[in-house]
């Protein structure tokens, strides 16, 4: 017998096919090696130790290392204080992130094939509501999110270039070229001991944007899938809500199948659930800590218009950024409860035994991401997370006063090129 070939609709509605122009960016920013990704199929995807991609991504957690290693000696030649160790922190985090990353690219292919699985089960049953392309979703999230990160760090890069040129101008030093003097305050630790190239600044140009984009890739993958499953369960409230009125009963087989995909689709995010808990910590952890930082230092004084414009530009994306996280995830648990509401309204004429069943079971089973069981992300967990961000703001001010005058070079000192070893 001939086989039964896929719609080309099916086929691009599939989360791994609306996700490989997203791997393929995650791969340039180095934070995704995984292999085949170009391929139609998950069945094509491995990891290789000795890949282009995964030494890509050793390197750049050998960068980030380094950077590390620089901005420790930095403060601990000038002090540390509430606002200069936001640098140290941010490379610890993003290395943290690239390894979290790098680990879930290694177990990637079995969840892609399950994926895969869930998919072609729900895509031939999609009705109404559901038939809305989940890949046009996943592109434009996507691509917003992506050019937002890029032109953060484009902004930041602006920033520290025109207050670089005002400090030279104000201490009256004497610098070849901006690009020159840009690179010995940016990269004094390197061109202090090699002649000063475009090359190898732009080399450590790209890796400096490939590290902070590792926030953009880890959080862009949560949503995405956090946006993924509750696409799938909205399905399944499609499907049943018809029958809420009683004009229409549905046969007992029907509360049968609809029992069993929300089975199916409760063991598809426990699994994922399982790759992605460490990466939700990192995620909840990194942006609550920022949005606290952001806000202690968007009401001092700016050095610039452009970095007045890169701080609100930074506080509101990483804003909308960390909402984003948490909505789609907690969304994961209200779709997944949502056909509960319609199955109590619907009349004893069409009660049956499985329905009775599946009523039990979305009453008593907890389908959610969450942290590594230390909390689930739901909408209680939003407005809890809302709650910390007030403590830690506290904390951060308490800190700032108790570090005041801690750190600070001042004006024209050799000590702003201290990220010299």
């Amino acid at each position: 017998m001939p086989r039964k070939s896929r719609s080309p609709s099916s086929a691009m509605d599939s989360l791994n096919n609306a996700l490989r122009p997203v791997f393929v960016v995650f791969q340039l920013m180095g934070t995704f090696p995984v292999g085949g990704i170009l391929q139609r199929s998950p069945i094509g995807l491995r990891f290789r130790w000795l890949s282009v991609q995964f030494l890509f991504s050793l390197t750049l957690i050998g960068f980030g290392l380094l950077m590390v290693y620089i901005e420790y000696k930095r403060l601990e030649r000038i002090g540390a204080n509430a606002n200069n160790t936001i640098g140290i922190l941010v490379y610890v985090d993003t290395v943290l992130i690239i390894a979290l990353l790098v680990n879930l690219a290694r177990k990637w292919r079995p969840l892609a094939l399950e994926w895969e699985r869930v998919d072609r089960e729900f895509l031939a049953k999609e009705t109404g509501e559901a038939k809305k392309s989940l890949r046009k979703t996943v592109w434009f999230t996507s691509g917003v999110m992506i050019v937002c990160a890029l032109l953060d760090h484009l902004l930041s890069k602006t920033a520290d270039i025109i207050n670089q040129s005002n400090e030279a101008r104000f201490c009256n030093w004497e610098i070849k070229s901006s690009a020159h003097y840009f690179a010995s305050r940016q990269y004094a630790f390197i061109f202090n001991h090699i002649p000063f190239n475009i090359p190898v600044l732009a080399f450590f140009e790209y890796y400096t944007a490939a590290l902070t984009m590792a926030w953009t890739c880890q959080d862009l993958l949560i949503i995405l899938t956090g946006m993924a499953l509750s696409h799938r369960f909205r399905q399944i409230y499609a499907q049943i809500q018809p029958f809420s009125s009683g004009i229409v009963v549905a046969a007992e087989k029907f509360w049968s199948d609809i029992r069993a995909q929300h089975s199916l689709l409760g063991q598809l995010v426990h699994d994922t659930n399982r790759l992605l808990a460490p990466l939700i910590i990192a995620s909840s952890g990194t942006n609550l800590y920022l949005i606290c930082f952001q806000l202690l230092n968007i009401s001092k004084k700016q050095e610039s218009l452009a970095s007045s414009i890169h701080r609100w530009f930074a506080l509101s994306y990483l804003i909308v950024r960390t909402t984003l996280v948490f909505y789609h995830t907690a969304m994961v648990n209200e779709t997944a409860r949502a056909p509960l509401t319609v199955c109590r309204r619907i009349p004893n004429i069409g009660w049956c035994l499985e329905l009775e069943r599946l009523v039990d079971q979305l009453r008593n089973e907890r389908v959610s991401l969450s942290g590594m069981g230390f909390f689930h992300l739901t909408k209680r967990t939003m407005l809890a997370m809302a709650g910390t961000v007030v403590t830690y703001e506290l904390v951060m001010l308490k800190f700032a006063k108790d570090t005041e005058g801690i750190g600070d070079v001042k004006p024209c000192s050799r000590l702003a090129f201290s990220k010299d070893t």
